[in-house]
């Protein structure tokens, strides 16, 4: 019988495809005869079994190939890929340790005359992880003095490590109405609110002298802004609404020889902070049948506070009349309740719908 020796070297392939680990490993051997000649250009039968716990351990996966050796020798395939009734991506890594047991016919079939088995002493990260479903909450971080965790250290939940007083920047950022507790070891806090926009009006027709005008809908009128820096005490309760966003209006519709239907947008909400901070919400965009021209909904000039703003150009972003600040100062808004636009109508069967306009927020920065 002749014998073959198989000089074996592997390449444990972490490569992420598509999101997942490629359920293979490439595999390498020089076959060579009794007397130490390369077995070159020869079909050869191989046999892999994956033993589990020790070399003489349970097989939990084999396969065979029928491969072809090059003109060196050497015989390549991919583990994982041979003919198999088992699932090489069912193997469970993290419950080693595994054996690798390779079995060879230089005859090309199934009579396989040697046999070798090696460890596998590491085994790819990404074949590992996937099965032995390492996450990251594996590692555990446990908050200290002044020190906050939260999270549970995966990627849909990472950690994320405070000091255990301030917020992440110093900042709170609220966009939805709530009572709001001061937290322990802050004594001065600045609020900045917005109120919500008016929503944009539809577009309609102006009749004029027995004929008319196709006219857009108004945009609605930018929310309004105040500002108050107050000093507060641990646990004190801040009643906080934020003001929703103006509804649009409807386009009008076509009908025999005339427009119908048109509706203003909506009036945006106030928002407020305690009861005495207040941002007042833009009103609605008129409808297109209102005026021969466009009319636009106010801006929220009714602000209480402090230092007070509002949009000159009411369906403006950009807050530019001020009170308790120089009037000389602009600046764009920061998370702005945005005016929603006016309706359009370019003809019978097409139009341009009207957009609600955009709640408000407020913004808490700690100071002491």
């Amino acid at each position: 019988m002749k014998k073959l020796f198989s000089l074996s070297a592997f390449l444990l392939l972490a490569v992420i495809v598509l999101a997942q680990s490629p359920q293979k490993l490439s595999y390498q051997a020089i076959v060579r005869n009794a007397q130490g000649k390369l077995v070159s250009n020869a079909n050869v039968g191989i046999r892999f079994s994956i033993l589990q716990g020790s070399a003489t351990g349970s097989v939990v996966y084999n396969e065979t190939f029928s491969a072809t050796t090059n003109v060196n020798g050497l015989v390549s395939v991919e583990i994982g890929t041979g003919t198999s009734s088992g699932s090489f991506g069912a193997i469970n890594w993290a419950l080693g340790p595994y054996f690798l047991k390779s079995e060879t016919d230089p005859a090309g079939g199934t009579n396989y005359s040697i046999s070798g088995i090696s460890q596998f002493l590491s085994v790819p990260y990404a074949l590992y992880s996937e099965k032995a479903n390492v996450d990251g909450s594996e590692t555990k971080i446990v908050a200290g003095t002044n020190i906050s965790v939260t999270g549970t250290g995966t990627a849909a939940s990472p950690y994320v490590i405070g000091n255990g007083i301030y917020p992440q920047n110093n900042k709170l950022i609220f966009t939805s109405s709530q009572t709001w507790t001061v937290p322990s070891s802050v004594s001065k806090i600045k609020v900045e609110l917005w109120g919500a926009s008016g929503g944009g009006g539809g577009g309609g027709a102006y009749t004029y002298s027995y004929s008319y005008i196709l006219n857009n809908g108004g945009d609605g009128g930018s929310g309004g802004f105040a500002q108050e820096v107050m000093n507060v005490t641990q646990n004190q309760q801040f009643s906080i609404t934020i003001g929703t966003g103006g509804n649009h209006g409807n386009n009008a519709y076509h009908s025999g020889s005339s427009w119908y239907g048109d509706t203003d947008g909506s009036t945006g909400g106030d928002s407020w902070f305690g009861n005495s901070l207040k941002a007042a919400g833009g009103s609605g965009g008129k409808r297109g049948s209102y005026a021969p021209a466009t009319t636009h909904g106010n801006a929220g000039t009714a602000n209480l506070g402090p230092v007070t703003g509002y949009a000159g150009v009411s369906n403006s972003n950009i807050l530019d009349v001020w009170q308790g600040l120089d009037r000389s100062y602009i600046g764009d808004r920061v998370l702005t309740s945005k005016p929603g636009k006016g309706g359009a109508i370019q003809s019978y069967s097409s139009n341009t719908p009207p957009v609600a306009g955009e709640g408000g927020c407020a913004i808490v920065t700690f100071f002491e």
